[in-house]
């Protein structure tokens, strides 16, 4: 359990460091780099200790990779599914990472938080077009009230005739929601013991690609505090991951992921009220409860 609490604690620090980072005006190509640059150095260090069994021989690995995945791959195949599925999550992450920073500074780290938790129901909904894993009737309850929660922050209560639309909570649950996919699709066909692997290409990947956003946006100059608020959130980016891992090898699936979702929304809410005064609105209040309990019932 206390390696869940940790997940949590990591996970919704970096809504907080972002919520810093636009309050103090931050360059968010410089965030995004050295907040990938850490998260890649710590993974290699993981990896390294960890070990990897890298393929002896790359002759067809590509085929190997696009041919097995009518089940489980080959050491060679989830090792060229690391690389290829790495690249794509790693630049989902990088312009979710991106959002998510605007996201705060336009909604509050709550609401964006509780957008970018809700992207799980992205890979729900492909599994059941994808590999028919049809969701249990409770499950559909909690999929209905995550969306009945978004209908409700974009709603204007005093007027229902007009939109409170945000298109910006809309891309950041789609692009982390998809990500989570990818993820979803590693796990489905790749080795377990490659999971090291596909997370170090995904943070070099997601670096790469702030490396080009910055090297367009070299305008806005280098300072000291965006480097740091990007070393601070790529402490808890990698983290996140490392004990929730970590969390899985002592508790059930059916725990951790209610827990860690629902606690990351409660985690950032009652943060942003103590650090940041943040109130929210009674639709809000209603929204992220409805999220809460939706996110308990699809984990289940």
């Amino acid at each position: 359990m206390v390696y869940l609490l940790l997940a949590i604690i990591c996970s919704g620090s970096i809504a907080l460091i972002f919520k810093y980072s636009e309050s103090k005006e931050c360059n968010r190509s410089l965030v995004t780099t050295f907040n990938y640059l850490t998260a890649t150095i710590i993974s290699a260090i993981v990896l390294m200790k960890s070990g990897l069994n890298v393929p002896t021989s790359f002759d067809g690995i590509v085929a190997k990779t696009m041919n097995n995945f009518a089940g489980v791959l080959t050491p060679e195949g989830s090792f060229g599914a690391s690389i290829v599925l790495g690249v794509i999550t790693g630049f989902l992450f990088f312009i979710g990472f991106i959002v998510y920073q605007k996201t705060i500074n336009e909604c509050g780290p709550s609401i964006a938080g509780m957008f970018a938790k809700m992207g799980i129901l992205i890979p729900m909904i492909c599994s059941i077009f994808l590999w028919n894993e049809m969701p249990s009737t409770i499950k559909w309850i909690g999929i209905i009230l995550s969306f009945i929660s978004i209908l409700i922050i974009n709603i204007n209560p005093s007027n229902i005739k007009e939109s409170d639309f945000k298109p910006i909570l809309l891309i950041l649950f789609i692009f982390y929601g998809f990500a989570d996919f990818m993820n979803k699709v590693f796990q489905k066909y790749a080795l377990v013991e490659y999971k090291n692997f596909f997370l170090l290409i995904v943070f070099i990947s997601a670096m790469l690609f702030s490396l080009i956003m910055l090297f367009k946006n070299r305008k806005e100059g280098v300072n000291v505090t965006s480097c740091i608020v990007g070393v601070c959130a790529g402490i808890p980016n990698m983290f996140s991951s490392f004990f929730l891992i970590d969390s899985l090898k002592t508790l059930e699936a059916a725990v951790v992921y209610p827990i860690f979702s629902a606690g990351g929304i409660v985690f950032i809410m009652f943060m942003s009220y103590l650090i940041f005064k943040e109130r929210l609105q009674k639709k809000e209040k209603l929204a992220a409860l409805l999220t809460i309990i939706s996110m308990i019932i699809i984990n289940i």
